[in-house]
């Protein structure tokens, strides 16, 4: 993993949790974690949640925002069942079940997904734990007509389910169309502006720490990734999200540069370029979600360590 930004915020997280474990005032501390969407490199983020929640910070954050694959690791996160995304990876996201590029009527099936994370017996969101979760937990997502961002907030089960689907359908490769309270919303890495700057402009939090579930170094992307944004590509996109999809690396990269240079103190951590996006090896999954569990518990032991 590669650390970028402002290592305050780490230092203020742990603060946080130091106090509210006191039982004294920390409403003045507010955290957000943000976990960023990049398909299977949502394994880097599974690390992150995991080791956050092994070392106690499950409930140290005043805003939780998952966007596209971010989500459900987001939602996870916020019931402290961070181990059930990993799970997912391995067994769900694998042998052509989400991401099929020859099915071509529905080349990432996010509506399979929707239905694991709300119905498996041992897999599925536990929304009793979520909505108990102290922080506010949203999720990212894009406008269809405009490509603008939303962050969409629930407090009922249909609700939540319907909005995490908003944030991770690729409309491009995906034929569902979902609306929440009566918008079309689209998976909301497509947004321009990006989510990250609606997120801190919106929220207010004092400290932001965002999981880019991306790679810091640009790589071409594989063949079938480029299949996937060639297809049905255009018919399913109108001209302002195709835009939008298009500049999405550089509307991310610019709303990261924006918000480093900003005056809500921000850390940002990217990958290191160990899995790509689509990714069907469950081994490589596995591991590369352990070595970001561990990168992270190394990172949080430094820091603790500081502050003693």
């Amino acid at each position: 993993m590669i650390f970028k930004g402002d290592h305050s915020v780490i230092k203020a997280i742990q603060e946080k949790k130091l106090l509210m474990d006191a039982g004294k005032p920390h409403e003045h501390i507010r955290p957000l974690l943000l976990q960023g969407g990049g398909l299977m490199r949502g394994s880097y983020g599974t690390g992150a949640a995991l080791a956050l929640e092994e070392r106690g910070y499950t409930n140290a954050f005043s805003y939780l925002v998952g966007v596209s694959s971010g989500a459900p690791i987001a939602a996870y996160f916020a019931a402290g069942t961070s181990g059930r995304a990993l799970e997912v990876l391995r067994n769900d996201c694998l042998n052509s079940g989400l991401i099929n590029a020859w099915r071509f009527w529905n080349q990432v099936d996010t509506k399979s997904i929707i239905k694991i994370l709300r119905e498996h017996e041992t897999r599925k969101i536990d929304m009793v734990k979520a909505f108990e979760n102290p922080a506010e937990l949203f999720f990212g997502a894009a406008e269809y007509k405009t490509a603008l961002p939303k962050l969409l907030h629930s407090t009922d089960e249909d609700s939540f389910f319907t909005s995490l689907h908003a944030s991770i359908n690729m409309q491009n490769v995906s034929p569902y169309r979902v609306f929440v309270d009566g918008v079309h919303y689209a998976d909301g890495g497509f947004s321009n502006p990006h989510v990250i700057d609606l997120a801190i402009k919106e929220l207010k939090p004092t400290h932001a720490l965002i999981v880019t579930n991306n790679d810091l170094d640009f790589r071409q992307i594989a063949f079938v990734e480029r299949l996937l944004n060639r297809t049905l590509f255009r018919l399913r996109l109108n001209g302002i999200l195709t835009q939008a999809i298009n500049a999405r690396r550089e509307t991310r990269d610019a709303a990261i540069a924006e918000a480093i240079a900003g005056e809500t103190p921000t850390a940002v951590v990217w990958g290191d370029g160990s899995i790509g996006g689509v990714e069907q090896n469950a081994d490589k999954i596995a591991a590369t979600v352990e070595a970001s569990r561990t990168w992270w518990h190394g990172l949080l032991s430094l820091e603790e360590k500081d502050k003693q």
